[in-house]
């Protein structure tokens, strides 16, 4: 089972003089327990793709299915797709509203009609998963710091039990530790068989966590595939507001020159390489 976008296109404004053509015959597929990174420059359609995953758009032309469920209104469609797929949106915090941390994280599934028990338990499992502690439930949300808003946001999405999590920007305005605390906590998510959905721009950050890369350019699925072999089209083409990490061009120009290296981003790596090619 998985989330499938097919042919998807989305227009805003059809008809009149602010008509835009959004995403352009986008085609992908994320299944649970791996993680897509949407890369793209801004204005590439990163964060309206985001918004299809669950249904807060619909398609002008193509489709979206969570799990066999189509993204489209009636027979209660969109109330599972949203069940299954949580959004957290570029700077969650600025979306927080409740008085205590608990409240807040508790929206979602009281939502849902969850138990009592159940509700109570859901909450305190997906606070315990994000690292707050039990001293900060009755804590007002707004008076957190920077990561720890971050995580309250991500945890009032995981109560609710959803199958996919799709994050825009998760790292953005987060200081290295907020940042590393965060992706590692993605991560842990992976494993746990959640579906990850990752928006950025940063492409170090696609390449070393992706299982596989969506490269949008002009709204358009330019090029999809696991990241070695983005890596390699990448080093072939250039696309708008994409950039390869110094690294990466460098272990590129080796392997012109007749080295036998990996195209990689990680310097221990292709260290031991150029040491190996070396040495033969």
């Amino acid at each position: 089972m998985s989330i499938a976008v097919r042919d998807l296109v989305h227009v805003y404004h059809p008809g009149s003089p602010l008509q835009t053509r959004a995403l352009d015959g986008v085609t992908f597929e994320a299944e649970k327990g791996n993680w897509v990174a949407v890369v793209g420059h801004t204005g590439s359609g990163k964060s309206t793709l985001a918004q299809h995953l669950n249904g807060l758009l619909l398609p002008t032309e193509g489709s979206v299915s969570v799990d066999g469920i189509p993204v489209r209104h009636g027979e209660g469609c969109l109330r599972r797709v949203r069940q299954k797929v949580g959004l957290v949106f570029q700077y969650p915090e600025q979306q927080l509203f409740e008085e205590t941390v608990f409240k807040e994280v508790s929206f979602g599934p009281r939502n849902w009609g969850f138990q009592a028990d159940h509700l109570e338990k859901s909450v305190r499992g997906a606070l315990e998963l994000v690292g707050i502690g039990r001293e900060l439930y009755e804590a007002s949300p707004f008076r957190l710091s920077g990561g720890q808003k971050r995580r309250v946001a991500i945890a009032s999405t995981l109560s609710s039990d959803p199958d996919y999590l799709v994050m825009d920007e998760p790292t953005a305005g987060l200081d290295s530790t907020g940042r590393r605390q965060l992706l590692g906590l993605l991560s842990e998510l992976k494993k746990l068989g959640k579906g990850i959905i990752h928006i950025t721009h940063d492409m170090e950050l696609a390449l070393g966590l992706a299982d596989t890369i969506l490269v949008l350019d002009e709204g358009r699925s330019t090029l999809w595939g696991p990241p070695g072999v983005i890596l390699g089209e990448l080093l072939e083409r250039d696309i708008r507001g994409l950039v390869i990490p110094d690294l990466v061009r460098f272990a590129g120009r080796l392997r012109d020159l007749g080295f036998e290296v990996p195209l990689t981003w990680e310097p221990k790596t292709l260290a031991e390489a150029i040491g190996r090619s070396h040495g033969r």
